[in-house]
């Protein structure tokens, strides 16, 4: 490969990952904020929790795997580094060569723990949506925002002790299944049955109530309000996660599609399209971070009314929203 296309591709990789670390750092960075202040005083949810937990993953892929990207690539552009090896190329050296491995994983090694905290991040926040529709009653005595919190921290400690065996002597081919399995074949199963099981039950018990009002012939009690307003409540808080679960899976489909074309056919690798596209997917794979700031802040109003009073655009109240 000719070292002024290699320049070239590493300088736009690098300024790409350079504008992505301000796009996702700067709005996680202030939502985060935002949610730990809590302008309105409103009680936490364990949605809450959650919101805040995948803030600061995305806050993470944005300081921390963007920035690295971002060097590394200017290295390569600038001091002759080489192009940073990236997918299976990492796992196809030798035995021999263990050394340049390791030094080659050290890289995207903070990167995998970006990436695998927030598909197992999304996949708890789907079963917590479950249970909370589900099993409301069960869900409000046993799942205290204390008990997400804890959740929440053994996933990421747990993402990062699994990226960490990439350094170990284990087989890297069982490390790529293992790693296939439990991060995209266990959450896309566990998710679509969840989502499925919430909006069914959601559905099922709209249907009920309206056939309980034309039965009676009479308007909605105080307490069918209530209950009305609730289900609404979760349905926003169910659709978003849902949401926040899709920009994810688009976000990867482009880099796994690359990783097994890498995989499949070796002639590619070495081709300047390929490793455009390649470094294009790399640089798509983290913008589901930029966008779950902004999906979060406009669907959930509690949310944009604190982002609002932060930024001194609305008045702050005494009064606080519901639980």
């Amino acid at each position: 490969m000719e070292r002024n296309f290699e320049e070239q591709l590493c300088l736009g990789g690098g300024i790409a990952h350079l504008i992505l670390l301000f796009m996702i750092s700067l709005p996680n960075g202030f939502v985060l904020f935002v949610l730990l202040k809590n302008p309105l005083r409103c009680p936490r949810r364990s949605f809450t929790v959650f919101l805040a937990f995948i803030c600061a993953t995305d806050l993470f892929v944005g300081l921390v795997v963007s920035s690295g990207e971002a060097v590394t690539r200017f290295l390569c552009a600038f001091v002759d580094r080489g192009l940073p090896q990236e997918g299976s190329e990492r796992f196809s050296l030798d035995a021999e060569s263990n050394d340049v491995t390791r030094r080659q994983l050290n890289k995207p090694m903070v990167s995998y723990i970006g990436v695998n905290s927030s598909i197992l991040l999304v996949t708890a926040l789907s079963i917590d949506r479950f249970i909370a529709v589900v099993f409301p009653h069960t869900y409000r005595q046993k799942w205290k925002p204390k008990t997400v919190v804890v959740v929440n921290l053994c996933i990421v400690i747990f993402s990062s002790i699994f990226a960490s065996i990439q350094l170990s002597d284990a087989s890297f081919d069982m490390y790529l299944k293992i790693d296939l399995h439990l991060h995209t074949t266990f959450p896309l199963c566990t998710t679509s049955m969840a989502y499925l099981g919430t909006f069914f039950f959601l559905k099922k018990q709209s249907r009920i109530v309206r056939r309980k009002q034309i039965t009676m012939g009479m308007g909605s009690s105080l307490n069918d309000r209530r209950q009305e307003r609730k289900r609404k409540m979760e349905r926003k808080f169910a659709t978003t996660s849902f949401l926040i679960l899709l920009f994810l899976i688009l976000s990867l489909i482009p880099y796994f599609t690359m990783t097994i074309v890498e995989i499949y056919c070796e002639s590619c690798s070495g081709q300047h399209w390929f490793l455009v596209l390649k470094e294009s997917c790399i640089v798509f794979l983290h913008f589901n971070s930029v966008f779950n700031p902004f999906l979060a802040s406009f669907r959930i109003s509690e949310l944009k009314r604190s982002c609002a009073i932060v930024l001194g655009l609305q008045r702050q109240v005494n009064d606080t929203s519901p639980n």
